[in-house]
């Protein structure tokens, strides 16, 4: 179809372009799985955007870092170098209005965001958000308690708002919001269980004090003396037990009077520990996951709620003339937020001119399908025997022998650490040590040197490990302090070995187990 005419109509090449920007708003909430209930006037639209940017969302989590932090440092702070009272000075505490300042533009800073969010989204959403009507409560608390603060001169005795500024970290995180709702949802499970537990300990407790009361002889009353004296000593070693922390050691006095009183022992552990505890883990864990499918659900319900959105703000600008149809002028919208990989999915459609809601909402399946990152080409040379090392150099095997000279190097150092265990520092000859990591480092070099060879810089720096191998090696150069620099080097290197693994690990569960999550959740759906 055809993008129809809007030269000598102003108001229509406006509706145009607000078109366009709602179904770049829309088009984004599906992408980050953001509801679509709010203003899309296009000073809101402007505003939106702005506030959901990567910048302003860092400040705000940077805002909430700072109002946490302020608990190390506030009055009385008992921030210092040691943490025995004997050894420790006297902790630097603040005058009065430094930190009350800085909390003061937290509070601010929270009070702006929730006076943008609140008008995003319109008062009819506001009141159905009880985390809103929450945060307006903490941000209002805080206010007071700030003012009664100041007004004291920093010399009050309880400040409330303390207890209230881990909402902020809460009411800013999804996944903390999810959480907390499943812990919501599971509490009622969980009572049930933890009352058989209950009753477990209570109904055992009272066995225990018959078994192992206070008789005439002295020597047979020693599982009484330590472990059931009284009911809440009694109920505070079989709690303990439950947990088998104290596992044999409290049943070790009744068992040397008597063996057959092991079974008592045996009996509590079995059903408590082994069948109670496992059937409260196995509810825990079946909520979490049930509740897991249910937040992948919701998610991929509001993705296809903002897809559908934008296909229809986008084909109202047609609609005279195909009401099921995206103009072919309307696919820019796909290129201001989705990057490459949509607009190259929708190149197929460009011979027909349009595309019907199907095939729209089939171009942004592309979203839930991993991302082939395409490395840098190689660097050419014209020289043959240049030709020859860059392939020798940008072989596998390269970065398979770097990780065995690793792990060698690891195991030289415990070697010497070992053999020097029983030395004082001033004893220990560091010398050869320090030799042999001096050609470590030089092998480290050149294998960075030669694979920028290979690679080239782009090629080099597209590759994470490479990146984490170089800062590794930069800082094994640089570290100045000898006393310092063993135990230094062991991290950097125990951490070079063990880094393969890790990106196995990752590159197993992105690869294989997403997808496949991803795809039974629209399966289902």
């Amino acid at each position: 179809m055809e993008r129809p005419s809007t030269a000598g109509n102003p108001k229509q090449s406006h509706d145009e372009e607000l078109y366009i920007q709602q179904a770049v708003v829309f088009i984004e909430d599906a992408i980050q799985y953001r509801s679509i209930n709010h203003r899309v006037d296009a000073g809101s639209l402007r505003l939106y955007r702005w506030y959901y940017s990567r910048i302003c969302q860092w400040g705000l989590g940077l805002n909430i870092a700072l109002v946490l932090l302020l608990a190390f440092v506030e009055r009385p702070s008992s921030l210092s170098v040691s943490s025995d009272p004997r050894y420790r000075s006297d902790p630097w505490q603040p005058p009065c209005g430094l930190t009350e300042g800085i909390e003061l533009l937290c509070l601010l800073i929270f009070a702006l965001d929730f006076a943008v969010k609140s008008y995003l989204i319109g008062w009819e959403e506001l009141r159905k958000s009880k985390w809103l009507i929450g945060y307006t409560v903490v941000i209002s608390v805080s206010f007071i308690d700030w003012v009664l603060s100041v007004s004291m001169v920093c010399d009050e005795k309880l400040r409330v708002r303390r207890l209230l500024r881990p909402f902020f970290l809460l009411q800013n995180s999804s996944l903390m919001k999810k959480t907390l709702k499943c812990i919501k949802r599971t509490l009622p499970e969980i009572a049930s269980v933890i009352l058989l537990l209950a009753l477990h300990l209570c109904l055992f407790t009272m066995i225990g004090m018959l078994l192992f009361a206070k008789t005439e002889d002295p020597k047979k009353n020693g599982e009484w003396e330590l472990h059931f004296r009284s009911l809440t000593n009694s109920f505070t070693s079989l709690l303990v037990l439950l947990t088998t922390a104290n596992n044999p050691d409290v049943m070790i006095p009744a068992y040397s009077v008597n063996r057959a009183y092991s079974i008592f022992f045996i009996a509590f552990s079995v059903i408590g520990t082994y069948c109670l505890m496992n059937l409260l883990t196995a509810i825990i864990y079946n909520q979490f996951k049930g509740f897991l499918l249910m937040s992948v659900q919701t998610s991929i319900i509001r993705r296809r709620l903002g897809i559908r959105a934008a296909f229809q703000v986008l084909s109202c600008q047609g609609a005279q003339r195909a009401p099921e149809s995206v103009s072919d002028s309307m696919k820019s919208s796909f290129s201001l937020t989705c990057g490459a990989r949509l607009p190259q999915a929708a190149r197929q459609f460009a011979d027909v001119g349009s595309m019907d809601r199907e095939q729209f909402r089939t171009i942004f399946d592309e979203l839930d399908k991993d991302r082939i990152k395409e490395h840098p080409p190689l660097p050419q040379y014209s020289s043959p025997v240049l030709q020859r090392l860059q392939v020798i150099f940008a072989h596998y095997y390269l970065s398979v022998l770097g990780n065995a000279v690793a792990l060698a190097n690891v195991m030289c150092i415990c070697t010497v650490l070992v053999l020097n265990s029983e030395k004082s520092t001033e004893e220990r000859d560091n010398y050869s040590l320090e030799i042999m990591n001096l050609c470590f480092i030089l092998y480290y070099l050149f294998e960075m040197c030669v694979k920028i060879f290979a690679l080239g810089w782009k090629g080099y720096l597209s590759y994470r490990n490479n990146i984490f191998d170089g800062i590794l090696t930069v800082l094994l150069l640089v570290t100045p302090l000898r006393e310092f620099y063993q135990g230094m080097f062991f991290f950097l290197l125990h951490t070079k070995c063990i880094q393969p693994l890790a990106l196995t690990n990752i590159f197993t569960f992105q690869v294989l187990e997403k997808p496949t999550f991803i795809t039974e959740m629209h399966t289902q759906l």
